[in-house]
């Protein structure tokens, strides 16, 4: 017991050292920056695909549109993936004024944590802790079922590809001239199909997931900041 209460006084008197560190080691606005990198590199990607055929082929070359539709929730994800990087950029903007002693104008996520941790103490203020990260990780939950649902769009594909594949197949009478060209004709759209939807799904499922990699990294970031942000008398969270 006497080793114990020993770690946590040294872990407790170590915190503020350890949250000054963070601190100086996080420049503003670095979420919605690194986010424009990566988002430039897709823009630049899509560009490449669109100036070779290779877009246009994917896009429209499916007669199902399920690719198409996975291009859209691809573009509308991304969009969402920034509108994230620049509120958490925005938010650490607002925490740093708040560290200086600074006013600030807009909705903040550290004020209205710090004004409720004033009011509260010991377990309830573990919850408000809890309930701030909810607030902040809670936002990154629908970018990942973005990426995933462009995994599953993608294996969906797949499979109707393969049923298009089989349905040409007990559908040819013969395979002689015509009942060969329709054979080949169906079994063509079903690889078709197969192979974009796989293609499109796996790399938008990609691109998402490293857009929300610096989304989800700058949110964990900001809590921790937050939640070591001191009062105005100079007293830390527990």
């Amino acid at each position: 017991m006497t080793g114990m209460t020993a770690f946590r006084r040294t872990a407790s008197a170590r915190a503020p050292d350890r949250a000054e560190s963070l601190r100086s080691d996080d420049p503003t606005g670095a979420a919605w920056h690194r986010w424009l990198l990566v988002f430039g590199g897709v823009v630049y990607g899509l560009y490449v695909s669109l100036d070779l055929g290779w877009l246009s082929m994917l896009a429209f070359g499916d007669p199902t549109w399920l690719t198409f539709g996975i291009i859209v929730l691809f573009v509308l994800s991304s969009l969402y993936c920034g509108a994230l990087a620049f509120e958490m950029a925005r938010q650490h903007t607002i925490w740093k004024r708040l560290h200086q002693g600074l006013t600030h104008d807009g909705a903040s996520w550290a004020s209205d944590y710090l004004a409720e941790r004033r009011a509260l103490r010991g377990a309830d203020a573990t919850a408000l802790g809890d309930l701030l990260h909810e607030r902040i990780k809670g936002r990154t939950e629908l970018g990942w079922f973005s990426a995933g649902l462009q995994i599953k769009l993608g294996l969906l594909g797949t499979v109707i590809g393969f049923v298009i594949m089989l349905a040409s197949i007990g559908s040819a009478n013969d395979l002689q001239s015509q009942g060969l060209d329709t054979l080949i004709r169906g079994m063509g759209i079903g690889m078709k199909v197969s192979l974009y939807t796989t293609i499109v799904g796996l790399v938008g499922s990609m691109m998402i997931g490293i857009q929300m990699l610096v989304v989800d990294r700058a949110a964990d970031r900001l809590f921790a900041l937050i939640i070591t942000l001191p009062d105005h008398d100079g007293s830390h969270a527990a």
